[in-house]
């Protein structure tokens, strides 16, 4: 028995890791200004995101469509996963563990299933068995590291699958918005909404539920501010503390640099983690946004 793992590309995931553990990574597509942009490891991050950065005076053009500076992501079609699965057998796979982000952002995961399907038909006897992270970024980096321990420690397939579903709900994620331009532009925000939350400076921070989708957590009046409450909210519910913080950015890496100081003013001796996200995750949340991971998994699946 061989198993090996396939994820797709808002995981984060580091592609040299993921060369080194043969893992297949899925691209997301985003499209700007009708060119298409694949998020494999030859996408440009910090070009990407200065592409945000050339939209600033869109408030005073009226007349222009507002939504079109926003790009658009394209979640992986069918045969994209299917070829993932294929190359994966090739190289001996007998087994197939699918870590994808949550259903609640993205239809990614269907495209995994429906490749699924298309693998079924021509290949019955290989096991394919699909994980939604219930969130996305370094969750899915998580659940992967300890999908790769529990193989190593000789689980089957499918008590790997109970596992990670299991644990998925103890990784908590928690993102501060600084701005509510991006969401504004991107439609997923109201004029009114936007204006009122413009003039009185709120700074939203929202996280991911047990459903996978995105929920309203607080809010802050400056960044500092939603920094230090970013930690508070992450840790508050748990009655231990976490084994690992991952700190996620986009354009703005001091503020995950600062992120990481707060954290080690109340955790001295905590492993943080720093990554910069590849696009697909905030291209709509803006690319300012700043993601404190939690890691709460249990200990004996690491050990």
């Amino acid at each position: 028995m061989t198993i090996r793992i396939v994820t797709d590309s808002t995981s984060d995931i580091p592609w040299d890791f993921a060369k080194k553990n043969n893992i297949e990574v899925v691209s997301l597509y985003m499209i700007v200004h009708e060119e298409t942009l694949v998020e494999d490891e030859n996408f440009d991050k910090d070009s990407y995101y200065k592409l945000f950065e050339e939209e600033k005076a869109f408030l005073h053009i009226p007349k222009l469509n507002l939504y079109s500076f926003v790009p658009k992501t394209s979640q992986p079609n069918p045969n994209d996963y299917f070829q993932a699965y294929q190359k994966q057998i090739d190289a001996g796979a007998t087994e197939l563990i699918v870590i994808c982000v949550t259903a609640g952002l993205s239809g990614s995961i269907n495209s995994a299933r429906l490749g699924a399907k298309q693998l079924a038909r021509k290949n019955k006897d290989v096991k394919v068995h699909i994980i939604d992270a219930k969130s996305a970024s370094y969750p899915e980096v998580i659940l992967i590291r300890m999908a790769l321990n529990l193989i190593k420690k000789g689980y089957e397939g499918e008590k790997i699958t109970e596992i990670l579903h299991e644990q998925a709900l103890k990784i908590k994620t928690i993102i501060l918005l600084p701005t509510l331009r991006y969401l504004w532009k991107g439609g997923r925000l109201k004029t009114t909404k936007f204006i009122l939350g413009t003039m009185l400076r709120k700074k939203p921070i929202v996280t991911m539920n047990a459903e996978g989708f995105v929920e309203t957590a607080g809010s802050a009046t400056e960044v500092e501010e939603g920094l230090v409450e970013s930690l508070r909210l992450n840790t508050e519910d748990f009655s231990k503390d976490p084994k690992a913080f991952s700190i996620v950015y986009g354009s703005r890496k001091d503020y995950a640099e600062r992120m990481a100081e707060i954290v080690l003013e109340k955790y001295p001796k905590m492993k943080i983690e720093i990554a910069q996200s590849g696009g697909s995750v905030l291209s709509h949340l803006g690319p300012e946004s700043i993601g404190l991971i939690g890691d709460y998994t249990d200990d004996e699946y690491w050990d």
